[in-house]
């Protein structure tokens, strides 16, 4: 038992050096250095050593320092060690918000990185809670209470926050807040979508760039944008079909999530 102990105790060491070194590495090969040149690699410990709290509490403190919050690292910490104790039921009653808490840091860390200079450390982590969030706002959507398309409307625009490359995200707002009344929202959201929307419409391989949350995201607002103007307006309904047809009528080589038949079915309903 005592040598198992001392093994795993040495595997997690390599660990850790290994993954410091992989984002040492990362940082130099794409130029980036944060404002105060500091890499957090104290946070980064932490967190391989699932020291999920120590690593929570040390990042927000970096995050009110005057020489240190203009740094995006820290947000990103704060996110990641945040949503890992909102998974776990032994951090419930110390941090019972950690997970609204971890998609706020989230939210901040993006807003800090706006070139995404640390994509190669975050965009795993964001993909990830992504789609987890997707889970959530199926939930709601399918209560379809006030209560539910309000906590909706929260949330996806907090995706849009934490991705902001993500269209599927911007349109899956766009008919929440058509839903909820919010015209203006919901008018200025479909107007940053159309233009991506047309480019895949003609372009299959459109997928190929995008992450698997993304995707899901992506086919999930268009068939919602679908169900909801089905009845009202049924042209309106069929082009946002035709818009995605390329990537989730049949399936592509290039989508990241599995293939089912649901976007055939709603498409073929047209004809």
């Amino acid at each position: 038992m005592e040598i198992d102990k001392s093994y795993s105790m040495i595997n997690k060491s390599k660990l850790i050096i290994v993954t410091i070194l992989y984002f040492m590495v990362n940082l130099l090969c794409n130029n980036i250095v944060s404002q105060t040149e500091n890499t957090y690699e104290n946070l980064l410990v932490l967190y391989v050593n699932e020291d999920y709290k120590n690593c929570f509490n040390k990042s927000l403190k970096y995050t009110v320092k005057d020489k240190t919050k203009k740094d995006p690292l820290p947000y990103l910490f704060a996110s990641k060690a945040s949503y890992e104790m909102s998974q776990d039921h032994k951090y419930t009653e110390e941090f019972p918000k950690a997970r609204k808490t971890a998609l706020s840091y989230a939210a901040k860390y993006r807003k800090k990185d706006k070139e995404y200079l640390f994509k190669e450390d975050a965009e795993e982590f964001i993909n990830d809670f992504k789609i987890n969030i997707v889970e959530e706002l199926e939930n709601y959507l399918q209560e379809g209470t006030d209560k539910t398309y309000s906590k909706a409307v929260g949330l996806t625009k907090k995706t849009c926050d934490i991705d902001p490359e993500d269209i599927g995200a911007k349109l899956l707002y766009s008919i929440i807040c058509t839903i909820t009344k919010n015209k203006t929202n919901a008018k200025e959201y479909l107007k940053l979508c159309i233009p991506k929307l047309e480019e895949y419409e003609k372009n299959k391989f459109s997928l190929k760039y995008m992450t698997e949350s993304q995707q899901l995201f992506l086919r999930y607002a268009i068939m919602e944008y679908t169900k909801y103007y089905k009845e009202k307006d049924a042209a309106k309904s069929k082009k946002m079909m035709e818009y995605g047809k390329p990537l989730f009528y049949e399936e592509n080589d290039f989508s990241k999530i599995e293939y089912n038949m649901d976007y055939k079915f709603l498409f073929d309903d047209f004809k």
